[in-house]
């Protein structure tokens, strides 16, 4: 029977309302199911035909698509792809506006689920739960972003970007190692560098089901079988 609908096998050629003996059905099953976040950090170069960044304007996460479901040994191996899209105003005189794309991005996921074996039928979706971008401190596009902040602040609501330096060394008066400085020694408290680089972080939640073809006999003296069908 290789039909996946649910339907009535009849032993003996029975018709239906005749109660002679145990009926066997195939029932679609949910073996198991579950959810995994997949976390991806993206690195993303503006190519050299267009211009570098003043601002950006805005990144997002368009097309996502899932591409196949493997089921294994007590997993479901999910593979999909998506596109990322970035509005920027470029560092040019009139600041028009562009856009950056990555497209057809590839990631894989695996889920855990117990009972899941080669052969059965797997489902799964995934929606996009978190998507930022992160650029350099000391480009422009920073300060756009989080504002001119103290410096005190600006270091405790963004040590998590990976910058391990001291806020002192950012709050100086006098001229450090980063490019901010003008003709006199003087530390400016804006950033004056364009860029052609970004990281996009994106969360998406993948969840998966497996399912397999059951035998059940209703009727007579039979009662449910708990093993999966094969």
């Amino acid at each position: 029977m290789d039909e996946k609908d649910t339907r009535l096998a009849y032993n003996n050629q029975c018709t239906l309302g005749t109660e002679t003996g145990p009926q066997t059905i195939i029932v679609r099953q949910v073996i198991g199911s579950a959810e995994e976040q997949k976390v991806l950090d993206i690195h993303v170069v503006v190519p050299d035909p267009k211009p570098a960044i003043e601002q950006i304007v805005d990144v997002f996460v368009k097309d996502v698509e899932i591409d196949c479901v493997d089921v294994i040994h007590n997993k479901v191996i999910v593979r999909g792809e998506f596109e990322i899209k970035a509005i920027y105003v470029a560092y040019l005189p009139n600041q028009p506006v562009h856009a950056v794309e990555i497209k057809h991005f590839k990631w894989t996921q695996d889920i855990e689920i117990p009972g899941a074996r080669r052969g059965m039928d797997a489902d799964a979706n995934v929606i996009v739960e978190f998507v930022d971008y992160d650029v350099d401190e000391h480009c422009r596009a920073y300060k756009y972003k989080y504002g001119d902040n103290d410096c005190d602040g600006n270091c405790k609501d963004h040590h998590h970007h990976g910058h391990d330096h001291d806020c002192d060394d950012d709050c100086d008066d006098d001229c450090d190692d980063h490019d901010d400085c003008d003709d006199n020694g003087h530390h400016h408290h804006h950033h004056h560098r364009w860029t052609r680089e970004f990281d996009v972080s994106v969360v998406l939640k993948i969840t998966a089901k497996v399912m397999a073809d059951r035998q059940v006999q209703i009727g007579g003296n039979a009662t449910m079988p708990t093993q999966p069908k094969g």
